[in-house]
């Protein structure tokens, strides 16, 4: 079957030669981009169906590495329902690809949550869930965030073994390298194939690059809940957030929804790392989509949201329980206040992201021969479709 979206303003990755933002006809068939022309160069009575973009970007489908939640459902329930309904919000926002994200948790929980990603991967093969990101145990408890104290722990062969045994659904693992065995727990993830990230860490600049030695290759939410720079004996060092921007290969994932980071913040890791090493996440948790006002749980902690943003604890306790944003949303913030190319900005909600679970040759842009994962939006940031494989799912 052959699609055309015509009249749009087709978003192109960033760096190539010629125009980023061309504006013309993208022809889809049997769900892969077969056409990209420039103004009206494709002929409707070729296609079996013709849609008017009047005007509108065309961007290839977001994809979130950092997900809890979304209407009240987190990943934590280990179910294919709240999968589903997680998934459907974020594709209200963009994501056609999500890697749904654990808290730190008992090994009961975790194994009872990497279960029921794989039977809901395997049952629904169209499926937008790209994998599991655990976020934790492995954490300093001075960094912990929105994370129970009482699930923080040092890794252990025994916990490795029992969760290598769903390795296939394993996207990502964040922790602390400086804790005891981190080391050894980064290369045994290394050879099964599972991106290892730094975060939720107290580490010093060294046990950073000791970890990066190891094998670490991202950083998660960059500046919220690791070391940064401080002072030691009158002299300022530095921690694990400046160690990840000036050690090349090492992907930055930022929190682009206008709390987590200044728009100074965000220029920075964009200015130190350029597009190509900057993520945009959502770290969504089941706050959003919800009221304001509206109430829920993240790891077993009670969660509120106010003023737009999700929160737990109160006076001195109080912190941010991840986000309530979608991609569309991260990209809207890069661009408005960080001042980045729209181009770029979605090259950071796509293409890295695609890069990182190793998918870039198809999916992430634009490209003659790529799934046909598409978002259309207006010049207001309203998403006006989003398909997966040319089929519509909004």
């Amino acid at each position: 079957m052959r699609k055309l979206f015509k009249h749009s303003r087709m978003i192109l990755p960033p760096g190539k030669s010629g125009e980023v933002i061309l504006e013309g006809s993208l022809l889809v068939e049997d769900g892969l981009i077969r056409g990209i022309f420039s103004g009206a160069r494709f002929l409707e009575e070729a296609c079996d169906e013709v849609i008017d973009c009047d005007g509108d970007f065309l961007a290839p489908g977001l994809i979130d590495l950092h997900c809890h939640g979304a209407m009240g459902r987190d990943t934590m329930e280990a179910s294919a329902e709240a999968f589903e309904t997680i998934l459907d919000f974020h594709a209200t926002r963009g994501a056609t690809l999500v890697v749904l994200t654990t808290v730190a948790a008992s090994l009961e929980e975790m194994r009872s949550v990497l279960k029921a990603a794989k039977a809901f991967q395997q049952n629904t093969p169209s499926s937008r869930l790209a994998g599991l990101h655990l976020e934790g145990p492995y954490f300093s408890p001075h960094r912990r965030g929105a994370h129970r104290p009482g699930m923080l722990r040092p890794p252990s062969q025994a916990e490795t073994e029992a969760l290598l045994e769903h390795a296939e659904v394993i996207s990502r693992m964040t922790l602390a390298p400086e804790l005891p065995g981190a080391l050894t727990l980064i290369a045994e993830l290394m050879r099964r194939g599972i991106a290892v990230s730094a975060g939720h860490s107290e580490a010093s600049e060294a046990e950073a690059l000791a970890g990066f030695a190891a094998g670490i290759t991202q950083a998660t939410h960059l500046y919220n809940c690791m070391s940064s720079l401080h002072s030691e004996g009158g002299m300022r060092v530095t921690g694990l957030a400046e160690a990840a921007l000036t050690t090349e290969g090492i992907l930055c994932e930022v929190i682009a929804d206008g709390r987590h980071l200044s728009s100074t913040l965000l220029r920075l890791a964009w200015f130190a790392k350029g597009w190509e090493s900057v993520a945009l996440v959502s770290d969504a948790t089941a706050g959003a989509g919800l009221p304001e006002g509206g109430c829920f749980e993240l790891g077993g902690l009670p969660c509120r949201i106010d003023k737009g943003a999700a929160w737990t604890g109160a006076g001195e306790q109080r912190r941010l329980a991840g986000s309530t944003i979608g991609m569309i949303d991260a990209v809207r913030v890069m661009v408005e206040q960080a001042g980045a190319p729209l181009e770029e900005a979605i090259a950071m909600a796509s293409l890295v992201q695609a890069k990182a679970l190793g998918l870039e040759k198809e999916r992430g842009s634009l490209a003659l021969g790529k799934r046909a994962d598409l978002l259309r939006f207006s010049s207001d940031w309203q998403v006006r479709g989003v398909w997966s494989a040319g089929v519509p799912i909004l």
